[in-house]
């Protein structure tokens, strides 16, 4: 059937506009095309980049079930060398941060925990590595690092955490002026039913006036 003079003019304008951006929307569409496959095979990558994490994590938290420190570590270092972006990862290094230190190797507990403030993604595991790593440097007597770990910035959940350990640090210190600060900063930060109130203003009674 013969086209109709506006349906010729309707042609003949898609034969002007293919010919000179035919080739673009064909390469335009095969760029969507690749973008598309490439972003759900980094997804199905991601996928199992998880799986196989944690499965290594599965394995670590038996090795420290049976406080085998070595098979830890090596649990640890596979995840941290071939999955640091696998949400296991941080979790990984914090158990293996937590063995070292119950079997009293301080400086493999704080290199764990210093690899988790500055490999994790979730800032409430950045603000916990710092603080458990705070703790660590306590029981190091490193005073001033300790309390240069607590100054740095963290999630505001942990306020009231954060300043708890500064008075303990500064009471061990034997800055009492500094303690009671902390102290009650800590308070002022919690809730009136918080059940962690009762044993910070202990630690603030026990100062004296």
């Amino acid at each position: 059937m013969a086209f109709d003079l506006q349906e010729q003019e309707q042609i003949d304008s898609l034969k002007v506009f293919w010919n000179q951006w035919g080739k673009w929307v064909v390469a335009g569409v095969g760029c969507l095309a690749i973008g598309y496959l490439g972003y759900k095979a980094y997804n199905l990558y991601q996928a199992r980049q998880v799986e196989a994490s944690a499965a290594v994590y599965v394995s670590l938290e038996q090795a420290a079930g049976a406080q085998d420190l070595a098979k830890v570590k090596a649990g640890a270092a596979s995840i941290e060398a071939d999955y640091a972006t696998s949400p296991f990862a941080p979790r990984a290094a914090f158990l293996a941060a937590k063995a070292g230190f119950d079997k009293n190797d301080l400086a493999y507990a704080r290199d764990q925990l210093n690899w988790v403030a500055t490999h994790a993604k979730e800032p409430a595991l950045v603000s916990l590595a710092q603080l458990r790593l705070a703790n660590v440097l306590l029981d190091q007597k490193q005073y001033d690092a300790a309390v240069a770990q607590l100054n740095l910035a963290h999630e505001p959940a942990f306020d009231a955490l954060y300043f708890d350990a500064k008075g303990d640090v500064f009471a061990i210190k034997g800055d009492k002026s500094a303690a009671r600060d902390a102290y009650q900063a800590a308070l002022a930060k919690l809730a009136s039913d918080a059940p962690s109130r009762e044993y910070i203003q202990t630690k603030l009674d026990a100062l004296g006036g």
